[in-house]
């Protein structure tokens, strides 16, 4: 609503323990967008103090400190009643072991964070422990509430008993509050009597009621007539008294809760000569009653949802950080892979040209660089699970990239599932990142060919859609044309909860350990970052399908037109370039003597650097350089940032950016742009980058902005 505004979080106490002010400093800037009290504390002594002091929420806490280090600490805290709750995060450089892990968690720790610690990830796991101690202390303060109000609502329950007994000691005030009636049945002449108290009960006045037998029993609740005729029976035959419970039903279609006692008179020639008693409104009390059941019935409700909710949160934490542990590890991985298939394909290639016309060894020779151009592909898999390649929309034909992966499809489907497509030659062209649509397809295959233990069928269909405005079978979908690619199977399908939840992230049907649920979301965010959307529709037992819907490319002769434009130039050509001398940059040895060598074979004139400052130095000192190759990911300083700095330093110097993957620094974009080149690259891929920059062929494609830093 328009004004209407939500209200933050009160902040809570957060501890940072380290003995080195700077690495505190970095905590404090990395939390400080959470809005919570950051206390820092640079001994263990000075964290006692302040947890004696303050309440404190969540304590961040370095393993290698003076006097006590970090394990000490933890114990000291867990000893102490109040922080037996308290979460306790480690971060460490040096104990990265499972024992020293194991050793953090036996002395109280919550999660063990390594060094260099990853911002996004240390703010997201204290955000998630902050989060916990805030819904614990709301569950605390609404059971505190709640206490009050049943210790209130007893008092009322326990009052209004003690008002009855009083009100049965002296009938005479009790009917003069309105509370009780009064009776009496002559069963030998039928003749009842009432007098006001019972009258205001029943609901009705003397003259609107006939005072019968007959009709006081049609006042009496359906369900209880049975019973109270029952128990009158019985008291009547052993002329003693009764006691019951009872609805009554008045006039006006309230329900009124009574008990209703009386007394056998006898006759003098035996038999029953008379009932008399009195009938008591318990409405309110048994109203107070059903509200006690109700808050208790509330607070449970209440305190079974605090837990779930808490098992998700928990549940979610433990995915995210396998996910990305998985992701860094697979990232890292593939970037050591990228920098070794560079070194074997730039060795291989320079060795085609100097062995002798031996077919057999050129056979060899042509195994060994199809084999690493097949590990670079599988590289490229690796680096885009672990999300570390940047989004880069594309024209993309879909029959080509399907017909592309389908032995991949086959290999992950296995022999029980058969592959069924409808393409349609007309198809347009799409607008996406063309390995991430990849990856995509790839991840919803695999989740029909679990959805078919036994085996099945999986069809991978096309059309073209327009949708327009207000269309009501395109909900969700905006105006425009698409594409729209379904994957569907005939497997166990969804029920309507978990078609709910589908793409939830980590929501899986799998089981634990079996699936993080995050491929289908991952999906949903490809589509939706596209311009599309993806719809899932499933019916158990008969399967499921999913569409993904994706914008065309805009102007599709044009796209087809570019793109025979872009094809690399032949490697006669780009060896028609001037002669340079380039300064190649990059940390690992193996990489940068292959392409020394490579340039060198193309006529170039190389100089090499292992390090940005060492680059820095050398262009410093020799102005005989006219184009710079660096890596990206080495120590120090990046490839990105060295580029700024020579941005700055040397204007209109040519910088070709060659890397495996890039993590580029968030902020907005420069004026400058650097051409990319993708590790592993052959010689012509060199060659061409070269030619590209220094001016003999248009701009390279593969252009990366600089953000600022």
């Amino acid at each position: 609503m328009p004004g209407s505004h939500v209200t933050p979080p009160e902040p809570i106490n957060i501890l940072l323990v380290d003995d080195q002010p700077a690495k505190l400093l970095s905590y404090e800037v990395i939390l400080a967008e959470l809005g919570d009290n950051l206390i820092k504390a640079t001994s263990a002594r000075e964290a006692l103090e302040h947890l004696l002091k303050t309440e404190i929420a969540v304590i961040l806490v370095d393993v290698c400190m003076p006097e006590l280090d970090g394990f000490e600490l933890a114990a000291m805290i867990r000893e102490h009643p109040r922080f037996q709750q308290t979460a306790i995060i480690f971060v460490s450089a040096i104990h990265l072991t499972d024992l020293d892990r194991l050793r953090g968690y036996e002395a109280g720790a919550v999660d063990y964070v390594p060094v260099p610690v990853v911002p996004e990830v240390l703010r997201a796991k204290v955000k998630v422990f902050a989060e916990l101690y805030r819904k614990t202390r709301d569950l605390e303060r609404l059971n505190a509430e709640l206490e009050t109000r049943v210790a209130e609502r007893t008092a009322e329950v326990e009052a209004s008993a003690a008002r009855l007994r009083e009100s049965e000691e002296r009938r005479t005030v009790a009917l003069a509050a309105g509370q009780m009636g009064s009776w009496d049945w002559d069963v030998e002449t039928g003749e009842v009597t009432w007098d006001e108290g019972q009258y205001r009960i029943f609901g009705v006045t003397p003259e609107a009621f006939p005072l019968t037998f007959a009709n006081v029993r049609g006042y009496i609740h359906p369900d209880d007539l049975a019973h109270v005729e029952r128990l009158a029976a019985e008291a009547a035959a052993g002329q003693r008294t009764f006691q019951v419970e009872v609805r009554l039903l008045r006039p006006d279609g309230e329900v009124r809760w009574c008990i209703c006692a009386g007394a056998v008179t006898p006759g003098e020639r035996g038999g029953v000569a008379r009932v008399s008693g009195v009938t008591i409104d318990i409405t309110e009390r048994k109203r107070a009653e059903e509200a006690l059941q109700g808050v208790n019935e509330e607070l449970e409700r209440r305190i079974e949802e605090r837990t779930r909710e808490r098992e998700h949160a928990l549940a979610q934490l433990f995915e995210a950080q396998k996910l990305d542990t998985i992701g860094q590890l697979t990232g890292g991985v593939a970037h050591d892979f990228n920098n070794l298939l560079m070194a074997v394909l730039g060795s291989l290639q320079l060795l085609r040209k100097r062995l002798p016309e031996d077919p057999r060894a050129l056979r060899l020779l042509d195994n060994a660089v199809q084999g690493a151009e097949r590990g670079a592909a599988l590289t490229q898999r690796l680096l885009a699970f672990a999300r570390r390649q940047e989004l880069k929309p594309e024209s993309v034909d879909v029959i080509r990239l399907v017909g592309s992966m389908e032995d991949l499809l086959k290999r992950a489907l296995g022999p029980t599932v058969r592959i069924a497509k409808s393409l349609p030659s007309d198809l347009a062209r799409v607008r996406a990142d063309s390995n991430q649509l990849e990856l995509a397809l790839l991840n919803l295959a695999v989740n029909a060919r679990d959805a078919m233990p036994v085996g099945g069928a999986l069809s991978i269909a096309a059309s073209n859609e327009t949708v327009l405005a207000g269309d009501p079978a395109r909900a969700g979908v905006k105006p425009g044309d698409y594409v729209r690619v379904s994957v569907a199977d005939n497997g166990m399908g969804m029920d309507e909860a978990t078609l709910a939840k589908a793409t939830e992230p980590f929501f899986t049907t799998k089981g634990p350990g079996k699936g993080t649920g995050l491929g289908l979301s991952m999906v949903h965010g490809l589509a939706a970052q596209s311009g599309g959307m993806l719809r899932v529709t499933s019916q158990v037992g008969k399967g499921t399908t999913v569409e993904l819907w994706l914008p065309q490319a805009a102007d599709q002769g044009a796209q087809a037109a570019t793109a025979r434009k872009r094809r690399p130039a032949a490697p006669a050509e780009a060896a028609q370039v001037l002669p340079h001398t380039i300064l190649v940059v990059d940390d690992d040895l193996l990489v940068s003597t292959g392409t020394a060598a490579m340039l060198e074979d193309l006529g170039h004139t190389v100089i090499e650097a292992h390090s940005a400052a060492q680059a820095l130095e050398i262009l410093g000192a020799d102005p005989r350089v006219e184009i710079v190759i660096t890596d990206h990911a080495m120590p120090g300083m990046t490839g990105l940032q060295l580029a700024c700095q020579l941005e700055t330093d040397y204007p209109g110097l040519p910088v070709i950016l060659a890397t495996g993957y890039a993590e580029w620094p968030e902020g907005e974009e420069a004026a400058i742009q650097v051409p990319r080149l993708a590790k592993p690259f052959k010689q012509e891929e060199l060659a061409g980058a070269i030619a590209a920059v220094a001016g003999k062929v248009g701009i390279a494609d593969n252009v990366i902005p600089i953000r600022a830093r």
